[in-house]
């Protein structure tokens, strides 16, 4: 679970250190120990993986031994767009008469739609999606979501990310589980990683580092007459080798950390044609997985969904959603671009909490629904429309019902791209067994 931010571990840490035992820190020219330990108190504290703070990563612990397991070189990035995002626009059923009615102003029309089949088209702003169905490369689930039928953001995706959705009392994650029930011994420091400020829900109960960004994951001070990386990781190791005994496996590891992204975090800036939306939250996935660092789950969260008012025509580049998805799809392109060979081990699954409604409001926007789309791209997809799907004159009232369950996806793509685990401890109290699986996989 991750720790308290509101504590200030790193006070406690240092003082630990440096009371119980006295340690020999070779430091630069003109710095006393004292003052080492006042600047490197950041670096510490995310070091002994006890805090996020500034400049920062964060790493939660997890709660139970980690076996071994079988390795995988393949990769799982999850991505979440949060506020809600509509399915029928990414996905539009413009094969259904219903649709155009349901959304007179918002509707994605036929005629500017990018093929997928007979029934749906996806929206006109997603070239690069078309581009991945086309290769072979994506697949979409339509009507997919959860069993809870919340309206809540909050608590829509506190449960979907459990993987629990109607248990609001487990306290850990999805992807926490899976990481926890496969993991090797030892572990890879950077098997989890969150691109983002904070660990989302999905990884609670495993060890999982979160940075903004790559610089962040690099020892660093402002002072001028700070020592260089390589004397405050040599002070660092010393220290806490001589340390309380409870400080040196993860002082270890985040330094060990430091060390393999070294290299990775000294070209630690996108290039100047990369996205800048939710482009950022993809650079650094796209460079740690690209460098063959051991990254083996990685999530991103995409904010901005939250559709209520003014969502424009579909055909509208100015418009809201044209934007959103335009930037998603931007993003995703760049993303896979930069993976390179790298990018036939990488899955991406694309969700969110939960839909919106078919019909738009009297604001030109889509008030919170049910079902919503899932996508998952990227190597080992079997493209094309998975799942079921009624027409939209049979809904929930008034929502795309639920008719494939996301944990089914997740499952799957866990299950043929990933280390082998119980799913049973993945998604307790679900049958998420091959023979209920959509085929999104190859």
């Amino acid at each position: 679970m991750a720790p308290d931010p509101t504590s200030d571990p790193v006070h406690d840490l240092a003082g630990a250190a440096s009371h119980d035992t006295a340690v020999a820190v070779p430091l630069a020219p003109g710095m006393g120990r004292r003052r080492f330990l006042t600047v490197a108190a950041g670096t510490a504290g995310a070091v002994c993986a006890t805090a996020y703070l500034r400049p920062g990563w964060l790493v939660g612990t997890a709660h139970a031994a980690e076996v071994a397991a079988p390795s995988t070189s393949n990769v799982l990035v999850v991505l979440f767009l949060r506020g809600g995002a509509d399915g029928l626009s990414l996905l539009a059923p413009v094969g259904d008469p219903t649709y155009p009615v349901q959304r007179p102003d918002i509707a994605v029309p036929a005629r500017a739609a990018l093929p997928v089949d007979a029934t749906f088209g996806l929206h006109p702003a997603a070239p690069n999606l078309k581009r991945l169905l086309d290769d072979g490369r994506l697949a979409v689930v339509p009507a997919a979501g959860s069993p809870n039928p919340t309206r809540s953001h909050f608590e829509a995706q506190d449960l979907i990310e459990k993987g629990t959705p109607t248990n609001a009392m487990t306290v850990d994650g999805w992807l926490g589980r899976y990481l926890r029930a496969s993991a090797t011994t030892p572990a890879a420091t950077l098997r989890g990683y969150s691109s983002g400020p904070g660990l989302p829900a999905s990884t609670r109960g495993a060890t999982v580092v979160a940075s903004p960004d790559l610089s962040s994951l690099r020892l660093q001070s402002t002072e001028r007459w700070a020592s260089s990386t390589a004397q405050m990781s040599t002070a660092l190791a010393a220290m806490y080798a001589s340390g309380a005994s409870v400080l040196r496996a993860p002082a270890a590891s985040g330094l060990d950390l430091v060390t393999a992204v070294g290299s990775v975090v000294d070209d630690a800036e996108p290039p100047a044609d990369w996205p800048s939306g939710f482009g950022p939250a993809l650079w650094p996935i796209a460079k740690l997985v690209s460098a063959g660092l051991p990254v083996e789950v990685a999530t991103a969260d995409l904010g901005g969904w939250d559709t209520h008012e003014e969502m424009g025509s579909a055909t509208d580049r100015n418009g809201r959603m044209s934007k959103l998805v335009a930037d998603l799809d931007a993003s995703l392109g760049a993303f896979f671009g930069a993976l390179g060979p790298a990018a036939d081990r990488v899955t991406v699954v694309v969700m969110s909490e939960f839909g919106r409604r078919i019909a738009q409001n009297g604001s030109g926007g889509l008030d919170h629904g049910h079902g919503q789309v899932m996508l998952v791209a990227g190597g080992g997809v079997s493209p094309g429309v998975k799942g079921a799907w009624v027409p939209l004159t049979d809904t929930d009232d008034g929502d795309v019902r639920v008719l494939n369950d996301y944990r089914l996806v997740l499952a799957e793509v866990l299950a043929r791209r990933m280390r082998p685990v119980d799913m049973s401890l993945v998604f307790p109290g679900f049958d998420a067994g091959a023979p209920r699986w959509l085929g999104v996989t190859a």
